[in-house]
């Protein structure tokens, strides 16, 4: 399943630096005060929102590198483990910052959002501010359920970061002699590993994410209607 949040260049309808009238010569556009806010705030929008994509990806991509070296760790091949370890190792270490800072983001998109609505008004007719508006609601259903899934993430990457310790402790004794052979071997992972804990939490991210990406999916089609209303800026 991806868990990347789908990001679009909302950006790109205020490429105000100029344009063409007719076959004459370009010419610079005055932009209004009104007009720099409005597009400060877009592509606010779309940085703070490319960061929780990003955001997204990096958990999406550790929590599959672990659970790969658990597939294979469950039936003690020590081999297949060592192949796995190094590139699962190198994500959750970025995934560790990544959840640690998912709040913050969360916030900094609730607050691009928040400026957006304050820079929608005197200067767009009522179908451009109605498509501004549109984007505003539909991003602050996103924040709601982005805070949902960043609390879902505080709760179960514990899970996730005690597993690659694990992983790391079992392949340490595995290339040791510590096991006798690989049936001992599978023993050992699982009784290091908390299945059932580590079920529940597979099971909480893989539903986080469902509702996430519904919602995602919902602020995406608004930021394409607002391009569309948006256009007629480029002059």
């Amino acid at each position: 399943m991806t868990r990347r949040l789908p990001v679009l260049a909302l950006a790109a309808a205020l490429a105000l630096t100029g344009c063409r009238d007719g076959g004459g010569k370009p010419h610079v556009v005055v932009q209004t005060v009104f007009l720099d806010r409005l597009s400060a705030a877009i592509r606010q929008v779309n940085t703070t929102r490319q960061r929780l994509a990003d955001d997204g990806a990096t958990l999406d991509t550790a929590a599959r590198k672990l659970d790969d070296v658990d597939a294979v760790a469950v039936t003690g091949s020590r081999d297949a483990v060592r192949a796995r370890r190094p590139a699962a190792a190198a994500a959750a270490a970025k995934a560790a910052t990544v959840a640690g800072r998912l709040s913050k983001d969360v916030t900094a998109y609730d607050r691009a959002v928040a400026a957006l609505d304050a820079a929608n008004g005197t200067g767009l007719d009522a179908t451009q501010q109605q498509a501004v508006g549109g984007v505003v609601t539909a991003g602050h259903a996103e924040v709601g359920q982005l805070r949902t899934y960043a609390t879902v993430i505080a709760t179960i990457w514990p899970r996730y970061a005690a597993l690659d310790e694990n992983q790391s402790l079992w392949l340490a004794r595995a290339s040791n002699g510590w096991y006798r052979d690989q049936k001992e071997a599978a023993g050992g992972y699982a009784t290091l590993t908390d299945r059932a804990g580590l079920d529940a939490a597979r099971r909480s991210l893989g539903s986080a994410d469902a509702r996430r990406l519904a919602v995602a999916r919902q602020a995406s089609e608004a930021i394409r209607a607002a391009r569309g209303a948006l256009a007629s800026l480029l002059g």
